[in-house]
């Protein structure tokens, strides 16, 4: 019998695709296997090989930033600290005064920018001047207080070394200039402070920042005035209340105008730097003025 040519073909013959030879494309023998084969290769339209789960990781894991404390939905923060809530409609006069209380125990006892920031939409010219008159009405009721008690208790007044009608007449004179200097003393600080602070390039309205000014000093001059009629005592006090007035008012600053501690810090603390300055000045020229007389007459 002859010898076929194609006989045994698929056994050992290459190019058949049957056993013993390789599938077309297939790798070569003996040649290491692709760890990765059927995962997908890099660059093709399947998954990343490298993930070992199939899905690709996200670009940027850390790409978006966490929200902002302190800032409500929908708010845009300032630079600085606080923010600017939406103006409240106008409420009625006896509402709002009806509400000061919960506000004045709100504001002393949980100082911060972000306390500030929330009573700065009911800002209203109508509260700030009911605020300021019922404060000059108290200083003045108490300044007459103090006085009558002074009067009692001064021997010079007592035995006619001076005579009473004129003292009552000081007292009355120095209440009555006393519930005027309260507003005009309060617009002056407040109007300087609202220039320092524009220099700073703060955002705030001069209505919003007397507003919250007005909402710290009420409680904080009434009880200074109310712990003067203490003696020694109420001075130490009234110090102390005032210190803490000035840590109230930077928040307040901080609060309206967005800006940082130290340049809300600055805006208090520049006008009292200059007022003290002022006084040591005054002080050492009427030193200065007696001590010339006093040379003039005793050479």
């Amino acid at each position: 019998m002859a010898w076929d040519p194609t006989q045994g073909q698929g056994q050992g013959q290459p190019g058949n695709g049957e056993q013993g030879q390789p599938r077309s494309g297939g790798p070569e023998p003996g040649a290491p296997q692709n760890p990765y084969q059927g995962q997908g290769q890099p660059g093709s339209s399947g998954p990343d090989p490298y993930s070992g789960y199939g899905t690709p990781p996200p670009q940027n894991p850390y790409g978006t930033p966490p929200p902002q404390y302190g800032t409500p939905p929908n708010q845009q923060g300032g630079a600085g600290y606080g923010y600017a809530p939406p103006q409240q409609a106008p409420r009625p006069i006896g509402q709002a005064i009806q509400e000061l209380p919960n506000q004045y125990i709100k504001v002393v006892t949980k100082p911060s920018a972000q306390t500030f920031a929330e009573e700065m939409g009911k800002a209203d010219w109508a509260m700030v001047w009911i605020q300021l008159l019922g404060l000059a009405i108290l200083g003045t009721i108490l300044g007459l207080i103090r006085a009558a008690i002074g009067a009692a208790v001064n021997p010079f007044v007592n035995t006619g070394g001076f005579n009473p009608g004129v003292f009552q007449a000081l007292i009355v004179s120095g209440s009555t200039f006393s519930f005027i200097s309260v507003p005009v003393s309060f617009f002056i600080l407040v109007g300087i402070q609202y220039l320092i602070a524009k220099a700073f390039q703060g955002e705030g309205r001069f209505l919003t920042q007397s507003y919250t000014t007005v909402l710290y000093q009420v409680p904080i001059y009434a009880a200074s005035y109310v712990l003067g009629l203490i003696p020694i005592l109420g001075g130490i006090a009234g110090f102390v209340l005032y210190l803490y007035s000035i840590v109230l008012n930077v928040f307040a600053i901080m609060a309206v105008h967005r800006l940082s501690g130290g340049k809300a810090t600055a805006v208090v603390l520049i006008p009292i730097a200059v007022l003290l300055l002022l006084v040591f000045l005054c002080l050492i020229a009427i030193a200065a003025i007696f001590f010339a007389a006093y040379r003039s007459t005793h050479p």
